[in-house]
């Protein structure tokens, strides 16, 4: 078992551990961001140191240019262009960067190398844009094909005394100057910064100058200024194409904020290391100084300070421990010396008159006064017991005996429950079959009830039905004895039709004969026509003989010839429409036979359907009489349905009645058996309890010698 003074101690070690660990990593936090805080700080100021001095570069190669446009024999346009140039020429001393300067005329012409010759630089932007806008106007670096060295290019316009724009001066000074300016500046570990352009045109121009491609291009950095820089290669590294190939979307979108942001600073991560990058834009260009630098760089510092605080917390531990340990020691001796009379007292002969002597005053001291007061208290109760102990005896004695008399007791209630619970349970399963079979009487009864009313729907149906039937019969009864009555009238209108075609066909016979008889009068009347006709052929000869004398007679003569040839053709024609006459009665008289025929079929078919429409009469009288039979068979069998589906209501009412007082008895009976249940487990639990008191009577009365025993071990 571990001493108290080894438990003190590692719990005031794990204390102070887990103390100086909060106050280490809290300082190293607090530490961190503090250096992030300076870190940001310091590279936001040396990329704005960067800016300013590049500005400052720019603004005094400006200054230079100006001052010299603002000479009285440059601003004069009477002087020539070479006396010009031999005077700007002078001003190369004045700064040891210049590479070359020039003048150019309102054409684009200057003279190079101090008047050495004349060439052309109008398609140039340090001639154009100056010349048109009036603005000074510079270039991005490039290599000039012409020195075969980097190379920026500053203009700016030459105005005459009437403010107009007569010439354009140039200079073209070294192009790793501003990279020289921009490595003066660093972050971190050695961090310079680099320059970026955001135009998007040409540096130069024609063969003599290369050309940017893209914004984003690096145009001074410390790489360019080493001596293995290939210069073909100068300026044509673009920081966002460098970006898109990392395939980092946010290191992209944040560095896009170069193109519209004048200043800014911001982290990103690249190959899992995060980075801070810090840009401004160089005043009055599209130049961005820009500076970045990995947090690997601060990060060391942080590591080695937070070993130091890792060092001192566990020197600082192990000292407090230490020491602590020591005074733990010095304070708990004294308790040891208690400990010990507590033995005593406890391995001798449980003598409680026995007290530990008090040598000190403090807490300790304290604990043994009040270890002395609880012996004290402790004698008082062990003598108590003792004088209680004799009667503790008497009283387990006497328990025994009542123990026993009450478990025979409880044993004769339980019999008794038992046999009454068994009665229960076999009335609770009789009332269970009675409310079985009346459930299922009561089904039996609304199946029964249901086919009742089926019953009665169908009856009810069936006597629409046949009442329809009857309704229907008597329809077709009184249509068929209106049929009858047709078929009888037409019967009499056809033997009256019959009669009437006889007489027509006797009609048409007797004019057939008459026409018969005209046809022969007419055969006579031509005949007679005929004979008059020669008669008056004849009369004419004799009149012709006779001359003068039978002029009279000719006369006579000639008429009787017309009234001859009049009846001639009188009689044609009459023998003509005689024997139209004829054709027409005797095709009436064969059309009068086939109407003959015809009236007789007509006459025959309407005896056999009268016939037939009698019969239906007849059979439709004997259905008649039959459904009303049916009917009236039905309305007794819907009173008698009515009458049994009322008896099967009572009964059914009656049955639910019973049903539900199977219920209630039901109720009473589960109730009852619930009740017995709960008197059963009553029972067994003080049968239990009787036999576990039965058990523990001996037990106690065990128990109670044995303290008897140990209190006679007490010296009080």
């Amino acid at each position: 078992m571990k001493s108290l003074s080894i438990k003190i101690s590692l719990i005031s070690f794990v204390v102070l551990i887990i103390s100086f660990a909060t106050v280490g990593l809290t300082s190293i936090k607090s530490a961190k961001a503090s250096l992030e805080k300076e870190m940001t700080k310091a590279i936001v100021e040396s990329v704005h140191a960067t800016a300013d001095s590049i500005r400052a570069s720019n603004e005094k190669e400006f200054k230079m240019l100006e001052t010299l446009a603002a000479l009285p024999e440059i601003r004069n346009p009477d002087i020539s262009l070479l006396d010009k140039t031999h005077t700007i020429y002078g001003a190369m001393v004045l700064d040891e960067d210049y590479i070359d300067v020039c003048i150019l005329d309102k054409d684009g012409f200057a003279w190079i190398n101090n008047g050495a010759r004349m060439i052309p630089f109008s398609e140039r932007h340090y001639f154009q844009e100056p010349f048109k806008t009036g603005e000074r106007f510079q270039t991005d670096p490039f290599i000039n094909k012409v020195t075969n060295a980097p190379a920026v290019f500053y203009s700016v316009p030459v105005y005459d005394e009437n403010n107009k724009i007569i010439n354009v001066i140039f200079c073209v000074i070294d192009g790793l100057q501003i990279s020289k300016l921009s490595t003066n500046h660093i972050a971190g570990n050695s961090r310079p910064a680099y320059l970026v352009t955001l135009n998007g045109g040409p540096g130069g121009e024609n063969e003599a100058y290369s050309e940017l491609h893209s914004p984003g291009i690096i145009i001074a950095s410390e790489k360019l200024l080493s001596p293995d820089a290939v210069l073909e290669e100068y300026t044509t590294e673009s920081i966002f194409a460098n970006a898109e190939a990392t395939g980092n979307q946010d290191y992209i979108n944040k560095l896009n904020a170069i193109k519209t942001q004048s200043s800014g600073v911001f982290e990103y991560k690249n190959d899992g290391e995060t980075h801070i990058l810090a840009f401004e834009h160089v005043p009055n260009t599209n130049w961005v100084a820009v500076i970045e630098v990995p947090y690997s760089d601060f990060q060391s510092d942080l590591n080695a300070l937070r070993n130091k605080i890792i060092v001192y917390i566990l020197l600082l531990t192990i000292l407090a421990v230490t020491i602590l340990t020591v005074v733990i020691m010095m304070a708990i001796k004294p308790l040891k010396t208690v400990k010990n009379a507590i033995t005593e007292i406890a391995t001798g002969n449980a003598d409680l008159t026995k007290r530990i002597d008090q040598r000190s005053k403090d807490e300790i001291g304290d604990v043994v006064s009040g270890f002395n007061l609880f012996e004290e208290k402790l004698q008082g109760i062990v003598q108590d017991i003792k004088t209680s102990k004799d009667e503790l005896t008497s009283v387990g004695d006497a328990m025994s005996h009542n123990v026993a008399d009450t478990s025979n007791s409880i044993s004769e209630v339980y019999r008794s429950i038992e046999e009454l619970k068994n009665g229960i349970v076999t009335q609770g399963d009789s009332v269970s079959l009675t409310a079985t079979a009346v459930t299922e009487i009561s089904s039996n009864i609304d199946s029964l009830e249901k086919m009742i009313e089926t019953q009665a729907n169908g009856v009810a149906q069936a006597s629409t039905a046949v009442e329809q039937m009857i309704g229907n019969i008597s329809s077709v009864n009184n249509s068929v004895e209106q049929m009858a009555s047709a078929f009888e009238t037409l019967l009499k209108h056809t033997n009256s039709g019959v009669e009437k075609q006889q007489i027509v066909s006797e009609k048409i016979a007797e004019i057939e004969r008459q026409s018969e008889e005209l046809q022969g009068a007419n055969l006579v009347i031509a005949e007679i026509a005929d004979q008059t006709n020669l008669l008056a052929m004849n009369a004419a000869i004799e009149a012709a003989h006779a001359g003068e004398s039978g002029k009279g007679f000719s006369v006579v003569a000639d008429e009787i010839k017309k009234l001859s040839d009049n009846s001639a053709t009188e009689s044609n024609k009459i023998n003509e429409q005689l024997t139209q006459i004829v054709t027409s009665v005797a095709e009436v008289v064969a059309a009068s036979n086939e109407s003959n025929e015809v009236f007789k079929k007509v006459t025959e078919l309407i005896k056999q359907t009268d016939e037939i429409v009698r019969q239906i009469r007849y059979a439709m009288e004997e259905q008649n009489s039959g459904s009303k039979q049916i009917g009236e068979a039905l309305l007794i069998m819907n009173d008698t349905t009515t009458e049994v589906r009322e008896a099967s209501h009572e009964m059914s009412e009656g049955n639910r009645s019973i049903l539900d007082e199977i219920k209630n008895l039901q109720n009473a009976t589960e109730q009852m058996k619930e009740s017995m249940d709960k008197i059963t487990n009553g029972a067994n639990k003080i049968n239990q309890s009787g036999n576990e008191l039965n058990e523990i009577a001996p037990q106690m009365k065990s128990s109670i010698d044995k303290i008897s025993n140990q209190i006679d071990q007490f010296r009080v």
